[in-house]
């Protein structure tokens, strides 16, 4: 978005549906490992850190 005065609001729609799909993807990938230390912690009978 160089100069959003130029930008087509198609385009900027876009680019932040794309940004936000992949902040999804990395958000959901970051719980997936919480929930995996998680269960490892617990099958080794530790703590998890906060």
């Amino acid at each position: 978005m160089e100069n959003a005065l130029r930008s087509k609001p198609l385009e900027i729609k876009e680019q932040y549906e794309r940004q936000l799909s992949e902040l999804q993807q990395v958000y959901g990938e970051a719980m997936l490992e919480l929930r995996a230390r998680k269960k490892l912690a617990s099958l080794l009978g530790q703590e998890v850190e906060k």
